[in-house]
């Protein structure tokens, strides 16, 4: 009889001790099999050197895993008679051949070649290959890119050739975009120089249009700090956030070039918005011609100054393991924040403005929040992202691949790029930003639009 009343509490600890076990075993399982971060990179590590020569075994189990991660993470892998994936695929298999009878070895540069041709075939501008280099060095001199643009000629090849090689290695949406990375990025970089075919070792000659006419530059290979008027180090560059509030105009101006989400990025948004209460101010510009993404939460916090009650989010396919969890669009409810702004709101883009900063267009153009002013962004609303990060086994470099796809929040438009209202090149995009805001001014004949 003196055991009867513990039997209770022996069988509780024994159905504790199942549950505990059985949440155990689901974690574990969710670990090993359904984790998109599994397996990711903990701790970057440098690319060997591009010319090192590895064995060809080592370069096809490189391209092996690179594959073996595109089919256990990327959401495409999952979907039905999907283009691209079969296009990837056949890619992979090509490579895969060229890589296997290299009898004496491959260099870590055509092995990246050969990975970013099979990643080019997805089309997917969030899932890419690229090498990792402390001591990356870059054409002495940046000016002349800057004032004339794209050379004529690289090394007495045209510059529209080298270009060519770079859209079929290159892993991008838009080809806009992509024409503004080649040069701002490939054609400064000894690197990336070298992945487009062009020979380095004696560095580069550019030749350029100039108004008084073609001019050629040899240019040397520097480390960073070497370049010649390089300021980025300066205590005076310009903030990634900052805003300024023009009372004459009546325009609040809010630019910024990355999606950081902080409290830097908090505490300015709340000051812009009280400078803006506090002038008067009636319309406000957000400048994200130079903002290549981050965080899609600087839009949300963007939207709860706004005078709205809700607003429509893009749906979304997330890849866990083999399962594809399908979210619909939802409707937002709008936790404002006070001061609150009632007036116009106008955003700038580019071709550079890419991936958060995308979204946030998105966000303002298909709920009808405000105009945007520009030229299309540099990605598609329909499309992949939130990228996992990996590292190929033998040469290091280093690959992202994309775990979720969004859809358009405006289905009517699906497919289709963001087309601004105002459509213009970027660099006139203020300015007719301004322009509209002060004829809708002399219009109402007041501060507010």
């Amino acid at each position: 009889m003196k055991h009867t009343k513990s039997r209770p509490l022996i069988a509780a600890a024994c159905v504790f001790a199942g549950l505990a076990g059985l949440t155990a075993t689901a974690f574990l399982a969710y670990r090993l099999f359904l984790d998109p971060y599994r397996g990711t990179l903990k701790k970057a590590a440098e690319t060997l050197p591009l010319e090192q020569i590895i064995p060809a075994s080592q370069a096809v189990n490189d391209i092996d895993y690179a594959m073996e991660m595109l089919r256990s993470r990327h959401p495409a892998w999952l979907e039905a008679d999907n283009p691209q994936v079969t296009a990837t695929e056949e890619r992979y298999a090509a490579e895969r051949n060229d890589l296997a009878v290299a009898g004496s070895g491959v260099t870590v540069l055509a092995e990246w070649q050969a990975i970013s041709r099979m990643m080019h075939a997805l089309g997917d501008g969030h899932t890419g290959i690229y090498c990792r280099n402390a001591a990356m060095r870059y054409i002495n001199d940046f000016s002349q890119l800057q004032e004339y643009g794209l050379p004529v000629t690289i090394n007495g090849e045209p510059a529209d050739a080298v270009r060519q090689r770079f859209l079929h290695l290159y892993q991008y949406e838009m080809e806009s975009f992509a024409n503004a990375i080649f040069l701002a990025n490939i054609l400064i970089t000894e690197a990336y120089l070298k992945w487009v075919g062009v020979a380095t070792a004696d560095g580069v000659n550019y030749r350029f249009a100039t108004p008084s006419g073609e001019q050629d530059f040899h240019y040397d290979f520097v480390p960073i700090g070497d370049v010649q008027g390089y300021t980025a180090g300066d205590k005076d560059k310009a903030p990634w956030v900052s805003y300024e509030a023009d009372r004459e105009r009546g325009t609040g101006i809010f630019t910024l070039t990355s999606c950081n989400y902080n409290r830097e990025y908090r505490d300015t948004l709340r000051e812009f918005f009280t400078a803006v209460r506090d002038g008067n101010i009636g319309s406000i510009i957000v400048d994200l011609r130079q903002n290549g993404g981050g965080s899609s939460l600087v839009a949300d916090d963007f939207l709860r100054y706004l005078n709205i009650d809700s607003y429509y989010g893009w749906p979304s396919h997330i890849r866990y393991g083999n399962f594809l969890v399908k979210n619909k669009k939802p409707l937002i409810r709008n936790n404002r924040l006070e001061p609150q702004f009632s007036g116009n709101l106008y955003l700038l883009t580019s071709s550079r403005t890419f991936s958060a900063a995308m979204d946030f267009t998105m966000l303002v153009l298909d709920n009808g929040l405000g105009r945007v002013i520009g030229e299309a962004p540099g990605n598609l609303p329909d499309s992949y992202g939130d990228t996992l990060e990996f590292a190929t086994p033998h040469s290091r470099l280093h690959f992202t691949v994309s775990f979720k796809r969004w859809f358009r929040i405006d289905e009517s438009k699906s497919g289709r790029p963001l087309q601004p209202d105002c459509p213009c090149e970027a660099d006139d995009a203020l300015e007719k930003a301004f322009e509209i805001i002060s004829s809708k001014r002399t219009a109402h004949g007041g501060p507010h639009d």
